[in-house]
């Protein structure tokens, strides 16, 4: 089934609303274009993958020496491989398997540029999160193997807070009151920095606050960037830079770790993923920090999530059992999962990944903490609400621009929010979709 009207929802409910986007498709008209290929009859199958994890290579030679009928050619993924995937596979020439992020799913499924996995995979579901599970879940066909999970959490440096008696924050409310304590205590020490570039940080809190950029509401689609859990965290953060208790330099950059590392910054709130770059950054700083959970909302427990991967077969695959069995295989077997936990950094979603000791390792730069049992709580609190759109692409640019201008003291948050909830609508309708209010 080719989905024409565009888009699907990252609902962490197996199926849910994501059922919905693909009855709305059918109402727009549906080609071949997904339907799952017949089984090459070669004796031997040779799979393409491409990939970013590190130590895949690994990974791959074990599973051609355990698997003699299938031979996986591995391609490492760098640069612009991720934006050439499209055009390789609609001139016919993609590989058989991509790990793709599970934000860019929803318009593969709509231009048929993966194929339904289900018939192999559809009895795997009670393997991973059901979380996860969803993520690759369209009308109950199964699009892919979730690769990872991105839940987050608060990192902070013990010796700052320590210093000037500030107790690790379990609040948002709290954590307000921290920043102004910190900040009156020393001028030069901030709770956090503010990064209008790196949209990962504010959506991990937009899905903890219950909220979601995409719904669908009938036969349309729902846009929700400005909606009232985004509003909520647009007041927080609005404070917190008018009060300039966060610095703004953006992420990634040579200042921003400079402030990291010279103790400008106190506590960093964001995905699982980042505390082997902060190790990689922060070498000197070994020690002093520690991993705790995200402060909550009030009345709540949730925690929130920035995001994960997928592995996914293709359009032209020649043999999509054979390619099926090793992603399957790459990511929920036992076999693979300390290499993907401890050389590939994969948070797992897989149960046998999140089950394995190689997760639960202490890490020295934290003191020795085991940091994972942090982040595995987080994934456990995060809520089912966050919906991916036939166009985050453009929703994500949208909100970054924005934001730039509100560091830039053009606009507020909340003004920021409606300019990017308009240019995501006017680009949806341009799509010829459906959007209701």
């Amino acid at each position: 089934m080719k989905l024409n009207l565009g888009g699907h929802q990252r609902s962490r409910a197996i199926l849910g609303p994501v059922a919905a986007v693909c009855a709305l498709a059918l109402l727009a008209g549906c080609g071949s274009g997904t339907s799952t290929p017949s089984v090459s009859s070669s004796a031997t199958a040779t799979v393409n993958f491409w990939g970013w994890v590190p130590g895949l290579e690994s990974l791959v030679a074990n599973y051609n020496a355990l698997h003699t009928g299938t031979t996986v050619v591995f391609h490492r993924m760098t640069g612009d491989d991720g934006t050439k995937v499209k055009a390789a596979v609609d001139a016919g020439a993609g590989p058989d398997v991509v790990q793709l992020s599970t934000h860019d799913l929803p318009d593969y499924v709509i231009a048929g540029r993966v194929v339904d996995i289900s018939k192999y995979v559809g009895d795997q579901a009670a393997q991973y999160t059901a979380s996860s599970w969803a993520s690759v879940s369209f009308n109950k066909k199964v699009y892919g193997i979730p690769n990872g999970i991105g839940p987050g959490g608060l990192m902070y440096r013990t010796d700052i807070l320590s210093k000037y008696g500030i107790a690790v924050p379990t609040t948002w409310d709290q954590y307000l009151t921290a920043a102004r304590k910190l900040h009156a205590a020393n001028p030069k020490v901030y709770i956090a920095n503010m990064s209008p570039s790196e949209f990962g940080q504010w959506s991990q809190e937009i899905q903890q606050a219950g909220s979601s950029w995409y719904g669908i509401s009938g036969n349309s689609w729902t846009v929700g960037i400005n909606d009232a859990g985004s509003k909520l965290v647009a007041k927080r953060w609005q404070t917190l830079l008018d009060e300039k208790l966060v610095t703004t330099d953006t992420m990634w950059t040579p200042e921003y770790w400079a402030d990291v590392n010279s103790g400008k910054i106190a506590t960093i709130s964001y995905a699982v993923r980042f505390p082997p770059l902060l190790e990689s950054n922060t070498k000197a700083t070994s020690g002093r920090w520690h991993v705790a959970a995200l402060p909550v909302n009030a009345g709540s427990t949730n925690s929130g999530d920035s995001g994960g991967a997928a592995d996914v077969v293709l359009k032209g695959a020649k043999n999509p059992g054979a390619a099926a069995k090793f992603i399957s295989w790459l990511n929920g077997s036992v076999a693979a999962q300390k290499t993907m936990i401890t050389t590939g950094g994969i948070f797992p979603s897989s149960k046998n990944g999140l089950a394995s000791p190689a997760l639960l390792a202490p890490v020295s730069f934290f003191n020795g903490q085991v940091i994972n049992t942090v982040f595995k709580q987080s994934a456990a609190n995060t809520p089912s609400t966050w919906v991916d759109g036939p166009n985050f692409g453009t929703a994500q640019s949208a909100i970054t621009d924005q934001f730039a201008k509100v560091i830039n003291g053009q606009e507020t948050f909340l003004q920021a929010l409606d300019n990017a909830q308009a240019i995501t609508v006017k680009n949806l309708k341009a799509r010829g979709l459906s959007v209701k209010g």
